[in-house]
């Protein structure tokens, strides 16, 4: 939606240059003509005039908000297998947090890259029991972030990560991604992280905040289910490889 200062400014810029215009040119009239340039000056700084945006403070609270309820529901389930990231046909990022290694043995099934397609099909609970989806469904803290920040799918994974990470939301002071060619591995490596979890099951199953958010960030640009492989986590960089299943 286009924004009220947007509209106002560029109709009140077009009809104060077409006073100013026509005053000095037709009507030959200095006070007609500084009319319109006035008008064309207030539309002009309507259009510079940036929408309040939300402090980057706000994100970081709200984050840590989530992360904790998360926690709480992630300690009580005992579940501490990596989570798969999907985006629904709907445009919504999930978190797939299947059961255990143990207990999806005991169930005779596991989690597989068919079953992940067909996310879409099964019913919007938060328990999944569905074609050999079992686990929990969560929305990972962040989704709300990239779908903000307006991140498509077929852009490229550095500069989404980028635009997400660094210059939408300032969680991070620099981002790089490299993709293996022929591979579905991508290695990302967040520079200066400013939000932290000290929170186990969490960072073991949707990985730290801003790899959580990176996850969310690959699955819209993918298009595919993805899951962390590997990360290494320390207060200055952030390396992370990450796999589309």
């Amino acid at each position: 939606m286009v924004d009220r200062n947007t509209v106002v400014g560029t109709d009140l810029l077009v009809v104060g240059f077409v006073v100013s215009g026509l005053g000095y040119v037709l009507a030959q009239s200095v006070p007609i003509a500084a009319f319109g340039f006035a008008v064309a000056t207030i539309g002009a700084l309507l259009l510079l005039l940036v929408p309040e945006a939300v402090p980057r403070d706000a994100y970081r609270a709200l984050l840590s908000d989530s992360i904790r309820n998360v926690e709480i529901i992630l300690e009580e389930s005992g579940l501490r297998e990596r989570a798969y990231f999907v985006q629904l046909e709907d445009g919504e990022t999930r978190a797939l947090v299947p059961l255990s290694t143990v207990e999806a043995a005991a169930g005779g099934a596991s989690v597989s890259s068919e079953a992940l397609r067909e996310l879409d099909k099964a019913p919007r609970r938060f328990v999944i029991d569905y074609h050999g989806l079992r686990g929990l469904m969560l929305i990972p803290p962040g989704a709300e972030i990239v779908r903000l920040a307006k991140v498509e799918r077929g852009e490229d994974l550095e500069e989404a990560l980028r635009t997400v990470l660094v210059e939408f939301s300032d969680l991070a002071g620099s981002v790089a991604a490299v993709e293996e060619e022929g591979s579905k591995v991508a290695r990302v490596q967040i520079g200066k992280p400013k939000l932290t979890s000290e929170s186990p099951y969490f960072n073991n199953c949707l990985g730290s905040p801003l790899s959580c958010i990176a996850c969310c960030v690959a699955a819209v640009v993918k298009g595919q289910p993805v899951r962390i492989v590997d990360e290494r986590y320390d207060p200055a960089l952030v390396r992370l490889t990450l796999e589309a299943v």
